[in-house]
């Protein structure tokens, strides 16, 4: 029994006051079905469900699966877990975890209505709720096995049965468990937001919401007489060093009055309140001014004479090189040459968690800092950077990741957590919505890659000429590192004896590009 409070979803209440955290939050949009449970047997998506209209319900969530078994939870396998459950750990259906609860009950509610489905029908059921790292087909072949072992009351079937008599000997093909899938597909995982600390404060970031021009004028007064709202600080109130990066400190921790926005995730204060909606409400309270400039849109753009200069040294990052032979007599060789200029995209990764910080004051004056992060130790390089502190002072204690394809390499809320809770002396939790996730986070390069080959009749490649323009957005990032390896792989996997191959990874007024799985290969 729960007091009703005016708004509240149902993933609100199952999550902060139930603390059933077990319920995921991908995008509060109904599009991800991270945040599914069963209410009166039916998926629903928990996030944008009103709380209200669970009053006298049965609401299932993945913590109460195994509850569900009757009469009591199967001991097969591993400590009652329901089958479907113990597919799921069993088929490799579990990497990050974290749709996991909803692909789990979304399952359930399929075989209750259909106990014997077929692949497209599972395939329609889970349409809508999408993973990015464990595969689909580990997930439908997991649903298939516990189909079967609810059908028949069997154990569930692993995806190879080895005998019992050879599987001591065998190693290649022994299915090893992810060590950690239990607790994913239980609810048991912990995530950054699942975490909670007492006296805890929620920050918000304004942003600059334009690509390119100078922030004229900052007013916080409003924001900062807003009830609830603890600390409002802008670039004046950073420590020491003024940016942050991964190989070139090119990114402002935030903009100040007269310097320049370069995209629109550009920050130009960060809030710290009471509540979520008080930090946001106080954030859409922040007043901005700006003198608008011209957009540079992409890298070809960047390089032409007489556009605007992004950074103090230019719109070139790097001009990277290859030279091996003499082109002249390469092409002078082929029978057959063929030019071509090829276009690929900006990719975001959709990880399904969005990004999480936690910075979090400590007696001694040290800081800890919660988060998923790919690279922890840089994420302590920078912090204590811009504190100006002793990398000593700072402890990264990294958490699970709902998914990262190099997309939780770069800062995002890390450096701010870490300000605010040194100013509050409280705990400051920074979550991004996912609007804001695709709005700041890095991409993958977007690319204009022109290539002329020649070869011999005889199918041997005897030249190959390369120019590559790669969009590595408003800073630098990892976009060295990424157009180095396209620009060396750009001529393929061949031995090609005459091989010339010019890129130029170039600043735009678009999202910093940098770390995506496949690191700038995948391009050429």
């Amino acid at each position: 029994t729960l007091d009703p409070i005016p708004g509240e979803t149902l993933s609100t209440l199952l999550r902060e006051r139930l603390r059933l955290t077990g319920t995921k939050i991908g995008c509060e949009e109904a599009e991800c079905g991270a945040c599914t449970v069963l209410v009166d047997g039916e998926p629903i998506m928990s996030c944008v469900y009103p709380a209200e209209r669970a009053d006298g319900k049965t609401i299932v969530t993945i913590e109460g699966l195994a509850s569900t078994l009757t009469p009591s939870p199967s001991p097969v396998g591993r400590g009652g877990l329901h089958p479907l459950q113990e597919a799921f750990v069993e088929h490799g259906a579990v990497q990050c975890g974290f749709c996991i609860p909803g692909q789990i009950l979304t399952s359930y509610a399929l075989l209750k209505r259909n106990p014997n489905p077929t692949s497209d029908e599972i395939r329609f059921a889970l349409k809508d709720t999408l993973c990015r790292c464990a595969g689909y087909p580990s997930i439908e072949n997991a649903i298939l096995a516990a189909a079967q072992s609810m059908r028949t009351g069997e154990p569930v079937q692993s995806p190879t049965h080895i005998p019992d008599s050879i599987h001591s000997h065998k190693t290649v093909g022994h299915i090893h468990l992810r060590p950690e899938a239990v607790e994913k597909v239980t609810g048991e995982a912990i995530f950054t937001d699942d975490l909670k600390f007492e006296g805890m404060l929620y920050a918000k970031a304004k942003r600059a919401m334009i690509p390119h021009g100078f922030l004229k004028k900052l007013d916080i007064s409003r924001a900062k007489a807003l009830p609830g709202v603890v600390a409002i600080l802008t670039a004046d109130d950073v420590p020491a060093e003024k940016t942050h990066g991964l190989v070139i400190y090119d990114w402002p921790v935030m903009v100040g009055v007269g310097e320049r926005v370069r995209y629109v995730g550009d920050a130009l204060a960060i809030v710290a309140a009471e509540s979520q909606e008080i930090a946001e409400q106080a954030s859409a309270l922040i007043e901005a001014e700006f003198d608008l400039q011209p957009v540079i849109t992409n890298p070809v753009q960047a390089r032409q004479e007489g556009v605007p200069q992004i950074h103090e040294k230019g719109n070139l990052l790097k001009h990277i090189k290859v030279r091996k032979g003499d082109m002249e007599k390469g092409f002078a060789e082929a029978d057959v040459i063929l030019e071509h200029t090829f276009h690929t995209p900006t990719t975001d990764h959709a990880f399904i968690e969005p990004e999480c910080s936690i910075g979090v004051p400590l007696p001694d004056g040290r800081m800890e800092i919660y988060v998923g992060s790919q690279i922890p130790y840089q994420d302590r390089i920078q912090v204590a950077r811009v504190m100006g502190w002793e990398e000593e002072r700072v402890r990264i204690v990294g958490q699970l990741m709902g998914g990262g394809f190099g997309g939780k390499e770069d800062v995002m809320g890390q450096i701010h957590v870490a300000m605010l809770a040194n100013v509050t002396q409280r705990p400051v939790k920074l979550l991004f919505d996912r609007h804001e996730s695709l709005l700041v986070h890095p991409k993958r390069h977007a690319t204009q890659i022109r290539i002329k080959i020649g070869a011999k009749k005889d199918g041997r490649i005897v030249a190959c000429e390369s120019e590559l323009y790669g969009d590595t957005g408003a800073y630098a990032s990892l976009g060295e590192k990424v157009m180095t390896r396209a620009t060396t792989h750009s001529a393929g996997p061949y031995d090609i004896e005459h091989v010339r191959a010019d890129c130029y990874a170039m600043y735009t007024n678009n999202p910093p590009a940098g770390a995506f799985r496949g690191f700038g290969v995948t391009q050429s």
